[in-house]
């Protein structure tokens, strides 16, 4: 039986539809049981709370199939290390076509910062039925928020981000990622 992909998305904040790392392992693992994923630390450091891991995704025959990287800080997580490691194989994963249309932070805009932080908390998929048989209406305007720290965007700061970014941010989380990317 084919990966049921649908199974697995959920909502995130920003209104995007995300295929979480652990439904990418299974939707892997269920096609390639003998390839392999393999993680390095690129750079830690717990003075300053910051990490950066490398994935690499193998065939069975130790070919090199894709690389990726992810960094994460302790002021967005306090499980930073974990987070960058999981992160990595989600990207790795994405690059080898397991759920890469959802997973934005491949997209143009998020390649420079590769800094994406969901909040895996599913909500029901607009405009799809939810359990009880009711249609779940569009998210409305004033309820857009902040891809990262999950606050309230008005209009304009959202349409800004948007251009810049291809991701609702509020300023502040604006501010951190340029800081982090040297811009």
């Amino acid at each position: 039986m084919a990966f049921n992909v649908r199974k697995y998305l959920i909502r995130v904040r920003g209104g995007q539809q995300y295929l979480p790392v652990s439904a990418r392992l299974v939707w892997f693992r269920e096609e390639h049981p003998d390839w392999s994923i393999e993680t390095q630390p690129l750079h830690l450091d717990f003075e300053h709370g910051i990490a950066v891991f490398q994935a690499t995704v193998k065939d069975a025959s130790g070919r090199i199939i894709a690389n990726a990287t992810k960094m994460e800080t302790r002021s967005d997580f306090a499980d930073f290390v974990e987070k960058a490691e999981t992160g990595a194989v989600g990207r790795a994963l994405a690059m080898c076509g397991y759920g890469t249309q959802f997973a934005p932070e491949l997209s143009e805009g998020d390649v420079a910062t590769g800094h994406i932080a969901f909040a895996d908390s599913p909500v029901p998929l607009q405009g799809e039925e939810s359990e009880d048989g009711t249609r779940i209406a569009e998210t409305p305007a004033e309820a857009m928020v902040c891809a990262e720290c999950g606050k309230p965007l008005r209009k304009p700061q959202y349409d800004l981000s948007m251009a810049k970014f291809h991701r609702p941010l509020c300023p502040n989380c604006q501010r951190v990622i340029q800081r982090a990317v040297g811009n």
